[in-house]
């Protein structure tokens, strides 16, 4: 047998095999210029850096071709210190919502830390009062410019307007559930603070008497003649002075629980005359109409209601979409107060009608379903509406029921009709783009952190509403690329209807 050659030979130290160096660094490595206190010979351009496909360029881009008249209109005084550029404060908004900011201060520091916030500010930095009074003073302006940002995709191609998908979402109030206070408590709550403030104003005047006994009337009794210099003087007077100041506090708290009190009547009020309008409505007598005893009022905002969410009973608005099938643009947006979908379905198509045209079908859950709806939606006067609406929740992992056969039966009723409707292949087809329509816009809202309205009241949560679609809307526009068609200069300039 031939003998083997050793290939490596390892030498052993005392304690075994010796341990590897320490890897060092090349001290020739040569690494890229790194200076962030160098100046610049000139000033470097923020558009450079963002580049053209930016979302803020496209927004100040877009700015430029909008006619702003109903945000310009609304400055009548000339006198006074030069307001910010209404462009740049509209433009600040949009991307600041297209980034899920919607605090107002957040979006003032974000003036002076972000560059895109820095370009289209221009390095101007408004405070977040400014922010904050802008927004909310132009809040029937947004409705304007949420439908210009539906003309853009027409003007575009990006919008042909087909079937429209229908659906709500419980969007949280500024406000907090715990201030809010049932029909039925509040008699029980409103005299339970009237007996506190009665209290309470007993004990300050008894205070007052025992004093006006001890002084006399006009006196308060902290007057030291100069030979009372004494220590236990002293005490005593503080502790009189004490008692004085319990008087007083006594007095402020009464005040401040009276005007509780005050809100609770004029809550309870509220909804007194809610359920008189209702039975108006109804056709019943509104002298003996009484609120639910469930009815709820909110005490730091009153239009909005406790409504049932994946996280429990919250206080919301229900805010409602109607978005396009072939584009996922949202062509009408509305929010209400209330939790019920079933009465929003012809206020919303109406919207649809004025703002963009004729629908070819409408596509909604079992929430909107209701004889009346699906009997104004087929008995439209002009042109019919195509309705797929569920008449009821299908049971989660029940097995898909199938199509009908034969020719449809005489006498079927509205929801037997539109049972058989959606169970036929084509039915089945058209309802199944409600999911990748609606359901993925709202879970875009709220993926942009949307989840809670930054103001209080029902018409300024509805012009906030507004503006949230309008950036959605321009956020489908950027992606398709239509910035491409502002820089190319497009000849018909956008206005306002």
């Amino acid at each position: 047998m031939p003998e083997q050659v050793l290939l490596l030979t390892v030498e052993e130290g005392p304690s075994g095999p010796a341990a590897p160096a320490p890897r060092v660094g090349s001290p020739t490595k040569v690494f890229r210029p790194w200076s962030p206190e160098q100046a610049a010979l000139l000033p470097a351009s923020k558009r450079d850096y963002l580049g053209e496909g930016h979302l803020a360029v496209f927004l100040r881009e877009l700015i430029e071709h909008v006619d702003l008249r109903p945000i310009l209109d609304a400055y009548v005084e000339d006198r006074g210190q030069p307001p910010y550029n209404p462009r740049m404060m509209t433009g600040l908004l949009l991307y600041a919502y297209s980034q899920g900011i919607t605090s107002s201060r957040q979006i003032e520091r974000r003036c002076g830390e972000d560059l895109a916030f820095m370009y289209l500010t221009a390095d101007a930095r408004p405070d977040h009062d400014t922010i904050c009074t802008f927004r909310r003073q132009h809040l029937v302006a947004f409705e304007a410019l949420f439908l210009e940002t539906l003309r853009l995709a027409q003007v575009a191609g990006v919008l042909r307007l087909g079937r429209i998908a229908l659906d709500g979402t419980k969007i949280r109030a500024n406000a907090s559930k715990h201030k809010a206070m049932s029909y039925q408590r509040m008699p029980e709550r409103e005299a339970a603070l009237q007996a506190e403030v009665q209290r309470l104003l007993v004990e300050a005047e008894a205070l007052d008497r025992a004093e006006d006994e001890r002084y006399g009337r006009g006196r308060r009794g902290d007057e030291l003649p100069p030979d009372l210099q004494d220590a236990a003087t002293r005490r005593q007077r503080l502790r009189e002075a004490k008692a004085r100041l319990e008087a007083e506090r006594k007095r402020e708290l009464a005040a401040a629980k009276q005007t509780r009190v005050e809100q609770i009547q004029a809550a309870k009020g509220a909804l007194e005359a809610q359920a008189r309008q209702q039975a108006v409505a109804a056709g019943k007598d509104p002298a003996t109409a009484q609120p639910e005893a469930k009815a709820q009022r909110n005490f730091t905002d009153p239009d909005s209601r406790i409504m049932k969410t994946p996280e429990g009973f919250q206080q919301c608005y229900n805010a409602q979409v109607a978005v396009d099938a072939r584009s996922q643009l949202i062509v009408a947006g509305d929010v209400v107060a209330a939790p019920n979908d079933k009465q929003q379905l012809e206020p919303m198509v109406a919207q649809v009608l004025t703002k963009v045209g004729v629908p070819d079908g409408v596509i909604a859950d079992s929430g909107y379903f209701s004889e009346a709806n699906v009997r104004a939606l087929q008995e439209r006067e002009g042109a019919p509406i195509e309705a797929h609406i569920a008449v009821e929740r299908d049971r989660h992992g029940a097995p898909p029921t199938g199509p009908p056969r034969g020719r449809i039966p005489a006498g079927l009723s509205v929801p037997e009709r539109m049972r058989r409707t959606l169970r036929t292949k084509r039915g089945r087809t058209i309802y199944a783009r409600r999911k990748c329509t609606v359901e993925p816009v709202i879970g875009q809202i709220k993926g942009r952190g949307f989840r809670r309205f930054s103001l209080r009241g029902l018409g300024r949560v509805q012009g906030e509403f507004r503006l949230v679609c309008a950036v959605h809307n321009l956020l489908k526009l950027w992606r398709a690329g239509v910035g491409a068609l502002i820089r190319a200069g497009a000849q018909r300039r956008l206005a306002y209807a």
